[in-house]
């Protein structure tokens, strides 16, 4: 019996070691193919460049910027956050970051798991959190600080694993030390820590008054801190990076993760319980499928997981979100033709999405032309940001300012904007665009000189250096040399309530395309078919070749409501093929007389992108 005894337990040492080399090859192959996918869900999916877009994180090469995180606790965690995430500039660099970071967890969390448990209970346990994470970073308002405040945690934890003395009273010193040192580096994510070292002491070594030393100095010294060294609140020496981070509050699913590694060591402590039960009695065909992994199991396990991580990964994917970031985005490359096409994806509802197509139009010449090719659910208000939202998109409302030739109103929006975000790139862009116009050369100077100490911005920074010893070369551009020309030379104010109505004002000022072609606009929006037709005469200052088609539309209407047929417009006249649109319009709606349901279904098909159609079923009357 001893001798089959000592065979069997031989013959199952070498199986063990063989399927611990076969176990490295399968985990580097399953790794590849893993991360693999991470990389092309991240670049493909969520486009990290978008996260940078939203995010806008400030970083630069700075003395005085830099020392300003060495204040308070989690500072340094934020800098080197900040600097990472300048890499999601980029959409592959920001994809291969937030796989290596990914990288990084798993291998932390498998040296936990390994550091803890005898054998590794199930296969891929330590690419859960990743899994997690992947969730969490396809929200574009999840802070990149979450991930590697978490790593950081994972590191120490495993320092304090394979190098904490024996020795009590050293023990409880190196903890002590790790615990200071992580919690001026991460602020609240040393909990994360503190808790899965008390659990390891709890339940591994069956401690109780070391673990409660550790309670006490994690509970009391956020306190310290804040009555000694830092200057903050109590809630943030304790939660900050932890449970929120500037106005991010973390979500259910973020607490699922911070959970993970307690039921890991709970785990871990089961499988080395059940671990002495299976030397009394082996079973052969358990230990093959559940820890020596066999090919099929090793197969099964993979898939099962691979499934739950393309489960994951679509319910994560929010394609609206990342269609309104990119319509953002777009906007602010000036690509006005992919605005459109996004725009007509059934986005239009949205009111940024509307107000961004809007400007897309007009930039693209073609507003008058092609306003109510894009259906508008707002009217005017699809024109101009209102209510909360100028204050949810400061930049965003400040660009139609900048673009009308209102450089001061520009100015005062990007410096809400700064209020919110702080010196972003794109703010200070246009901060030096706005005081170059403006002829403050000091100002766009040392705005500049933000931008030289930014990782991507200093050639746009060292291309306008050129502009402060000779504003006239700015006006070279065509662009500016509009802008320059269709600024107004006396100063007015701006209605936050009503901001359309600085368009009455900017049509004094003949050379403004822009605000000529908004007002017409807004007058068709609004119904204000009078105020328009007294601005027609406005077209001769820009040499335009036809009347715009929406603007014919809306002659013929006012044509009919006043019972005439002449031409109102001496030089230019409404074409042939706009009256025929409009005859066909009213056979329709005489054709089917009450049967009003039935009409809108014709027209629907035959009209919907006229004034006519507009004016029909989406035009209201706004009360005053």
């Amino acid at each position: 019996m001893g001798g089959d005894k000592f065979r069997h337990e031989e013959k199952m040492a070498g199986v063990k070691k063989d399927f611990r080399e076969k176990d490295k090859i399968w985990s580097l192959l399953f790794s590849i193919i893993l991360l693999s996918f991470y990389f092309i869900y991240f670049l493909l999916r969520i486009d990290p460049k978008l996260i940078y877009q939203f995010q806008e994180p400030v970083f630069f090469f700075d003395r005085y910027f830099l020392t300003e995180f060495l204040s308070y606790p989690g500072g340094l965690n934020e800098l080197f956050s900040r600097f990472l995430t300048q890499f999601f500039y980029y959409s592959w660099t920001g994809a291969l970051l937030l796989v290596f970071v990914f990288w990084q967890i798993a291998w932390n969390t498998k040296r936990l798991i390994r550091s803890i448990s005898v054998t590794q209970p199930i296969l891929y346990l330590h690419w859960i959190p990743s899994v997690l994470l992947l969730a969490l970073h396809s929200d574009y308002r999840f802070p990149f600080v979450f991930s590697v405040g978490l790593l950081w945690a994972l590191l120490c934890i495993n320092i304090y694993l394979r190098l904490a003395p024996s020795n009590r009273s050293l023990r409880f010193l190196f903890y002590f030390f790790l615990h200071t040192l992580l919690y001026y580096l991460t602020a609240g994510q040393v909990f994360i820590f503190s808790i899965t070292i008390i659990f390891y002491e709890v339940l591994h070594f069956r401690r109780i008054v070391l673990p409660l030393l550790y309670l006490l100095v994690a509970a009391m010294l956020p306190l310290i801190g804040i009555s000694t060294l830092f200057i903050t609140n109590i809630q943030d020496a304790y939660t900050s990076q932890l449970t929120s981070f500037a106005t991010y509050q973390v979500t259910w699913l973020y607490w699922v993760l911070y959970g993970f590694f307690p039921l890991v060591l709970l785990l871990a402590t089961f499988e080395q319980r059940y671990a002495k039960v299976r030397e009394k009695k082996a079973n052969i065909f358990f230990e093959k499928l559940f820890y020596l992994r066999s090919y099929p199991a090793r197969w099964i396990h993979g898939l099962y997981f691979f499934l739950f991580i393309v489960f994951v990964s679509l319910n994560s994917y929010d394609k609206t979100k990342k269609a309104l970031m990119l319509i953002d985005y777009y906007s602010r490359a000036g690509e006005w033709e992919k605005v459109i096409e996004m725009a007509k994806q059934g986005l239009l509802k949205t009111p940024i999405v509307q107000y961004q197509a809007n400007r897309a139009l007009c930039h693209s010449g073609r507003l008058c032309d092609e306003l109510f090719s894009l259906t508008q659910h707002f009217g005017a208000d699809g024109l101009f940001m209102h209510g909360k939202m100028y204050f949810l998109f400061p930049l965003q409302h400040s660009d139609i300012f900048f673009d009308l030739g209102l450089i001061n109103e520009s100015e005062h929006w990007a410096y809400e904007a700064v209020s919110i975000k702080g010196y972003t790139p794109c703010i200070l862009q246009r901060l030096v665009l706005v005081n170059l116009l403006e002829k403050n050369c000091d100002v766009a100077a040392r705005y500049l000189n933000m931008l030289q100490k930014t990782m991507w911005h200093r050639a746009w920074a060292a291309d306008y250096q050129e502009f402060l010893s000779d504003n006239s070369d700015l006006l070279a551009s065509p662009q500016f040399r509009y802008l320059k020309s269709a600024m107004p030379e006396t100063d007015f104010l701006v209605s936050p309530i009503e901001p359309e109505r600085c368009l009455e004002e900017l049509l004094k000022i003949t050379g403004n395309k822009m605000a000529f072609e908004y007002y017409m606009a807004y007058c068709l929006l609004e119904g204000k078919i009078g105020y328009l037709m007294k601005h027609l005469y406005q077209l001769n200052y820009f040499y335009y070749p036809k009347i715009p088609r929406h603007i014919e539309e809306a002659i013929l209407v006012y044509l009919s409501l006043v019972g005439r047929k002449d031409n109102v417009f001496p030089g230019l006249k409404v074409s042939e093929a706009t009256t025929r649109k409009f005859a066909d319009f009213n056979q329709i709606l005489e054709k089917y007389g009450k049967n009003a349901k039935q009409a809108r279904k014709d027209l629907e098909k035959r009209h919907k992108d006229t004034y006519w159609y507009y004016a029909l079923y989406y035009y209201k009357a706004k009360e005053y």
